[in-house]
């Protein structure tokens, strides 16, 4: 008697590892890679004025005019404005910082800035543009006062960092570039306000009779990724498991 071994074609495991190893791959990336950076850089608006509590939105976020210190929270005086670079006449009532052609914000007579994005997702912020915008021209070449982040950590508290402005070229001030990396690192945040001061002696201070005055560019965050996003990678990992369990089941029941 003959007999025939007939030779089932067993489901490939091969490629269900590789197809589970390109998902926990992916997982590890979404960990270690740094979320997709967003930069408010006001192009999409056009040059205004504002008053404090006026609120605008750009790259999803909003973000909220600060009256002066004096005024309090609910304060709605002339406190930040978007200006036009190439447009000499968009900052004939104080010194705007030079060498920017772009549109840029500025905080005027101590108001600040308020940032927070608009569906209320933490975020990190990486580095932003900043000058100081001097109230009259012609001042000498100092440094007049710093620039000021506090963040609101996600999980509460704050944490802040200054930096000094450039010193006036020509009675103007250039834009520098903070480096918030190094000081926040991967800190999450629900908020950040950005505001200015002016030297007083030793201290730097805000009040200060409506001189601390700030211009901003490039503001450079990154949303953090939604739990959601790795729960659905681990529903697929899941996928994963339960197909190779019923291929396993079928294999041993032939």
């Amino acid at each position: 008697m003959n007999h025939t071994t007939k030779f089932q074609a067993v489901p490939s495991t091969s490629g269900l590892k590789k197809l589970a190893a390109a998902a926990i791959g992916a997982i590890a990336l979404m960990g270690a890679a740094p979320a997709m950076a967003d930069t408010i850089n006001f192009e999409s608006l056009a040059p205004n004025v504002f008053g404090g509590t006026e609120v605008f939105s750009e790259a999803g976020y909003n973000l909220t005019v600060i009256d002066t210190p004096v005024a309090g929270p609910g304060g709605t005086g002339f406190a930040g404005a978007i200006i036009n670079g190439l447009d000499p006449n968009s900052c004939d009532i104080a010194a705007c910082p030079v060498g920017n052609s772009s549109h840029f914000y500025v905080g005027v007579n101590d108001g600040s800035l308020n940032l927070a994005r608009g569906d209320n997702k933490a975020f990190t912020l990486q580095s932003l543009d900043y000058g100081f915008v001097a109230p009259v021209g012609g001042l000498a070449s100092y440094s007049y006062g710093q620039v000021t982040v506090v963040g609101q950590k996600a999980g509460g508290g704050t944490v802040s960092a200054s930096f000094d402005f450039p010193a006036l070229v020509g009675g103007n001030s250039p834009f520098a570039t903070a480096s918030l990396a190094s000081k926040f690192g991967n800190t999450l945040f629900s908020n950040v306000t950005i505001s200015s001061c002016m030297f007083s002696g030793n201290d730097c201070v805000n009040p200060a009779g409506n001189q601390a005055q700030f211009a901003l560019d490039n503001v450079v965050l990154a949303a953090v990724p939604e739990p959601e996003t790795y729960a659905m990678m681990g529903l697929g990992l899941a996928a994963i498991g339960l197909v190779a369990r019923r291929r396993a089941q079928k294999q041993n029941n032939v």
